[in-house]
């Protein structure tokens, strides 16, 4: 008899335990199990990045780097003056991630001055639709000189996206009536700050 008692009382005791059973599953398929249920804790975490600002200029693919000058004048014997030339297949592309949100603008200038006699400007023609970015452009012309002059204005956080039809068309165009040769190193440069 106390051996029946016994063993009524462990297989009540084992059905009891296993219908008790406190572990907690959670559902992968809901989110809110993981948000609310488990063993919660707050940890404080503290990231710092640092800025950046990277620009460059991509030719069009399908035109590459080139333009067009009437060569209708061209004559054995005179100099080719190469009159007016404009470059359009050119866009700028940035990423830039200011410290603290401060606005930033992007400056062109050169490395040498231009010969006199030549001029050499830059406007932007378009904007493109990729990245995210403010679109905040200089209107108009900037003379190219050693000179830095601002080309797209106040702007905090962004980015174009990269290549072509992406942030701004540029469009240069060259005013070289007496023939006058660029300087070997010349450079046209754009900066972030």
């Amino acid at each position: 008899m106390k051996s029946i008692i016994k063993h009524i009382a462990i297989v009540v005791f084992v059905i009891s335990s296993s219908l008790l059973n406190a572990q907690e599953t959670l559902n992968a398929n809901d989110t809110n199990t993981f948000i609310f249920g488990g063993d919660q804790q707050t940890n404080t975490l503290s990231v710092e990045l640092l800025p950046i600002a990277i620009v460059d200029v991509e030719p069009d693919p399908s035109t590459g780097i080139s333009g067009s000058a009437d060569l209708t004048s061209l004559e054995a014997g005179l100099p080719f003056t190469g009159a007016a030339d404009d470059l359009d297949g050119l866009w700028l592309n940035f990423t830039h991630r200011a410290e603290n949100f401060q606005n930033a603008r992007i400056f062109v200038s050169t490395n040498q001055p231009v010969p006199a006699g030549m001029s050499v400007n830059v406007e932007i023609i378009a904007t493109g639709t990729g990245g995210d970015f403010p679109s905040n452009p200089r209107v108009g012309q900037v003379n190219l000189s050693t000179t830095e002059e601002v080309i797209v204005y106040d702007f905090a956080n962004g980015y174009t996206g990269d290549g072509l039809n992406n942030g701004y068309q540029l469009k240069y165009t060259i005013d070289n009536p007496g023939a006058v040769s660029l300087p070997d190193g010349f450079e046209i440069i754009y900066r972030i700050q």
